[in-house]
């Protein structure tokens, strides 16, 4: 268990590297928690910096991801998908809850989907085709993102076991509590539709 609980810090430790902070500073000057609706995310950065901000946030965050899981695999590699899987939740407990900022960042999007796809490179980018569908079967990214992760978390408890399994539920439940208030949107009207899914209906009805 130890070999677990130290893949987690070195995973929190580069996850509480915001780099959509990062960006946004470099960007304007301004930090990320002062821009938009005050989230460190890569979409936050870039609705209100623009699309050159968002792209240099997602791949400080995929970047934090593989260091994080490539120095957890390299310490213990005999933990094999462990490793990977611990790292992951690290770096997304890290981006999500940094120490620094009391505990408020981001929702963990993209570093729960790099881990998924470090985990097993195939099942991976099958889970990103099903998100997508997702996406044009619901309309919300924030369903999309649970039915996605739940096909993910099945295929790893079919195909490499319970403790997988199990930390992808983990990933789940971090992903309800930061799309809480869209998930709540959705019941209440406020959440608005993903505009990918309307231009995919629009085509098809053509």
């Amino acid at each position: 268990m130890l070999e677990r609980v130290c893949c987690l810090i070195i995973g929190y430790a580069c996850g509480c590297v915001l780099f959509s902070d990062i960006v946004a500073r470099a960007f304007s000057g301004r930090s990320a928690f002062e821009l938009g609706d005050g989230n460190p995310g890569m979409a936050n950065v870039g609705h209100v910096l623009g699309t050159k901000a968002a792209i240099c946030a997602l791949l400080g965050d995929i970047v934090k991801t593989v260091v994080a899981v490539a120095l957890s695999n390299a310490i213990f590699p005999q933990l094999g998908i462990l490793a990977t899987a611990w790292a992951g939740l690290g770096t997304t407990l890290g981006h999500d809850f940094p120490f620094w900022h009391g505990f408020r960042g981001g929702k963990g999007v993209t570093t729960i989907a790099s881990t998924i796809i470090l985990m097993n490179p195939l099942w991976g980018i099958t889970t990103g085709i099903v998100g997508l569908v997702s996406i044009v079967l619901t309309g919300y990214l924030s369903v999309a993102a649970l039915i996605a992760m739940a096909f993910y978390t099945v295929v790893m408890f079919v195909t490499k076991g319970s403790e997988p399994a199990v930390l992808c539920v983990v990933f789940m439940a971090l992903q309800v509590y930061g799309h809480w208030s869209k998930l709540m949107g959705i019941r209440n009207g406020t959440t608005k539709r993903a505009g990918l899914a309307d231009k995919v209906r629009a085509r098809l009805r053509r």
